[in-house]
């Protein structure tokens, strides 16, 4: 048998047929996954979508923390200069 086919016929099994919406991307991110159920597989997904969310974010954050730490400290210093004279 092919390799495919085993993963497909593995995928029948474990779901008692075909999940609906499943595309072949799906099999194959199964087949390297190692996840056969389309419940499993899905919450697998989602975790590793807001794991990439997470990450992403975390480094715009720290950005903009810099960017604000920055321009916070001029800005305080120039309305301490105009608020002296």
């Amino acid at each position: 048998m092919g390799r495919m086919k085993e993963v497909c016929i593995q995928i029948i099994d474990a779901n008692n047929g075909i999940p609906e919406g499943m595309t072949i991307e799906d099999v194959v991110r199964m087949k390297e996954l190692e996840i056969y159920n389309w419940r499993e597989y899905e919450r697998e997904k989602d975790r590793r979508k807001i794991k990439f969310n997470e990450s992403e974010n975390s480094g715009e954050t720290r950005k903009v923390e810099k960017i604000q730490k920055k321009f916070s400290s001029v800005n305080g210093k120039t309305r301490e200069k105009k608020r002296s004279k």
